[in-house]
């Protein structure tokens, strides 16, 4: 059944009518078949306006004058053909046409008066299937069936979650990683600083551990939890001065003092310091340092070593296992919910640097690094570390890790507050509501995909409503993103999943 009827515009934008009775939602995809080539032309609806066949621009106006005076005379406004007198007029960009099985941007223009009707699912078969899938495509309210996501291979290309708070950030993120424990075809190292991967964070939710393939789920904390996991500890020798230098502020001399340590002491620096006296550090260092610079140095850094987080034997770490477990294409979960901000960093920090040298040295190795699966690592509030380009792992990440198959995944409700440096390495984006104009400005510049026309419908986007944008699919899908506790719903127990070739997640 037609909707409306083209009548006019430009390549890259259409207009068309439909009847006054007609809904259209703003994100809404409509198919035109040409008049003239019978090719199918997909447009999105970015506003829509009220029309009328009636003289004179202030018509409306006029009218709701009438009608006002009459409800005051308490008579009935006689609306003589209303269906053919008002209508609704459509603007919608044009996302391109279907030629030959393929689909490509519009370089035409649409046929005056061509036909436009709502999409079914059948119209998207060109979409690729990916395995990493978060929801299913949305055409304005309506969800459709086919399935939306990324394949492994865009993970090392970077991935930002944006929303504000409420918007279901951590619920994308919660599918994207239940995905991941179904394909397993990709690791990911979930760093979460709330608590709310693991069981859910409150009752009536559901986490990663309920997943039917929790075989595939490594987890490590460093508070008790009721169920599998492990003690979450590193090594003093995995610590390096930039580390700390977004954890404190340091002065000059006191930053000198620190890299004088580390060159010193190698990589039993950070336990040197701790145990000798500042006289003795400042003799050791050729007397370059005042002891008062390395006592402030000194009571500054023991509050790292007030908690059972850092361990002083350089064999005591869970970042081997966590490498070997993300190697396998297994899901990571490091839960750091009762942790001080300062630790938390901390523990983000080394873990970050750990898998990304560890790929780095494993790229001289062609034929072993070519079986590693992708890793992508998350950071929640990622506008804390992301914020300058330049210091810390996350940045170098970011400008180098497509190379060693090493993604990062941003998530933030503020992403005016990352580095447009940074933010541009960011090929893949999921946009949820944010009412923030500069944040959806500072996201539309460094989109890889035209958003301009899509403000109004992100200031819309109901909680659980994305938009994904990215190289990988070819325009910028509207998404309704499961709920994880339903999407638990569809899949089978854990006998029933289908068997895999080997449990490393290679087939």
């Amino acid at each position: 059944m037609e909707l409306g009827r083209i009548v006019g515009r430009n390549v890259t934008e259409a207009k068309f009518r439909c009847p006054y009775g007609e809904y259209l939602a703003l994100g809404e995809i409509v198919v035109v078949e040409d008049a003239e080539t019978a090719e199918p032309y997909y447009l999105r609806v970015f506003n829509v306006t009220y029309g009328a066949e009636a003289s004179g621009d202030d018509w409306f106006e006029r009218t709701a004058g009438h009608m006002l005076a009459m409800d005051g005379a308490e008579m009935e406004y006689g609306f003589a053909d209303k269906e053919r007198r008002l209508y609704k007029l459509a603007s919608a960009s044009v996302l391109g046409v279907l030629r030959d099985g393929n689909f490509r941007r519009a370089k035409g223009l649409v046929a005056h008066f061509s036909g436009v009707r709502r999409a079914r699912d059948a119209d998207f078969e060109f979409l690729p299937s990916e395995t990493l899938t978060v929801g299913r495509l949305r055409s304005g309210d309506e969800p459709l069936p086919h399935r939306v996501g990324l394949a492994p291979e865009a993970l090392p290309y970077h991935i930002g979650i944006f929303a504000t708070t409420g918007m279901g950030k951590s619920n994308l993120l919660k599918c994207f990683c239940a995905s991941a424990l179904e394909s397993g075809q990709a690791g990911l190292l979930v760093l979460d600083p709330h608590g709310e991967y693991f069981d859910g964070g409150v009752p009536d939710r559901r986490g990663l551990t309920h997943h039917p393939r929790a075989d595939r789920l490594a987890v490590y904390s460093s508070r008790p939890l009721s169920g599998n996991y492990s003690q979450l500890r590193l090594s003093a020798s995995e610590v390096e001065v930039r580390d700390l230098l977004h954890l404190y502020e340091f002065s000059g001399p006191q930053r000198e003092a620190l890299n004088a340590a580390r060159q010193r002491y190698q990589r039993n620096w950070l336990v040197e310091l701790n145990e000798r006296n500042a006289e003795q550090v400042s003799e050791e260092l050729h007397g370059e340092f005042h002891p008062g610079t390395i006592g402030v140095i000194k009571r500054r850094l023991r509050y790292l070593w007030q908690f059972d987080l850092l361990s002083s034997d350089p064999g005591v770490t869970a970042s081997e296992a966590i490498i070997a477990h993300l190697d396998a294409g297994k899901v990571v979960l490091v839960d750091t919910s009762n942790m001080f901000e300062t630790e938390e960093l901390l523990v983000s920090m080394v873990l970050a640097r750990a898998v990304f040298e560890s790929h780095k040295a494993k790229y001289a190795q062609p034929k072993e690094f070519a079986k590693l699966p992708p890793v992508l690592v998350t950071l929640e509030e990622s506008q804390r570390l992301l914020s300058e380009t330049r210091g810390n792992v996350f940045a170098q990440i970011a400008r180098e890790g497509r190379k060693f198959r090493v993604g990062l995944c941003a998530v933030s409700q503020q992403p005016k507050l990352l580095h447009s440096e940074v933010l541009s390495q960011f090929n893949t984006l999921f946009v949820m509501g944010l009412a923030d104009r500069r944040d959806r400005e500072s996201l539309q510049a460094s989109a890889k995909q035209d958003l301009s026309q899509l403000d109004m419908e992100i200031q819309t986007l109901a909680a659980g409503e994305a938009i994904l944008t990215s190289p990988h699919v070819p325009f910028a899908l509207p998404v309704a993103v499961d709920l994880y506790e339903d999407y638990l719903q569809t899949l089978p127990p854990s006998e029933e999943q289908p068997q895999r070739a080997s449990d490393d997640g290679f087939f």
